[in-house]
């Protein structure tokens, strides 16, 4: 019965890039349920609801250059989070097996919708 009350307190963040909508109950660098867990960027973060230990399953964070909210797969963090889009645009000083990774996922992602 707790759980599904919790459940229900749940919000929704979606990602701009792909559309999708993920659910969390936390958004900041540490959740109260896992104290042990700190990130370095304030993320939206879902407690792991496939382990009965307290965990923390990242979903989406803000873009630190364009500040547009994705999920982690239409992101990537090296230093700071970068969507895919400004990782493109600005991919002077990211190393290239990264801009590469992300310009594959990119096309993936365009191809999906098309």
């Amino acid at each position: 019965m707790n759980e599904s009350r919790q459940e229900a307190r749940r919000d929704v963040v979606s990602c701009q890039i792909c559309l999708i909508t993920l659910p969390y109950d936390f958004y900041g660098k540490k959740a109260p349920y896992c104290p042990g867990i700190i990130y370095y960027e304030d993320t939206y973060l879902l407690r792991d609801p496939y382990n009965p230990e307290p965990r923390v399953v990242a979903v989406a964070g803000a873009c630190d250059l364009c500040n547009t909210i994705t999920c982690m797969d239409c992101s990537v963090f090296y230093t700071k989070r970068f969507c895919g889009k400004c990782v493109l645009e600005n991919y002077d000083g990211l190393p290239a097996q990264l801009v590469n990774s992300v310009k594959s996922k990119m096309q993936q992602l365009m191809d999906d919708q098309t």
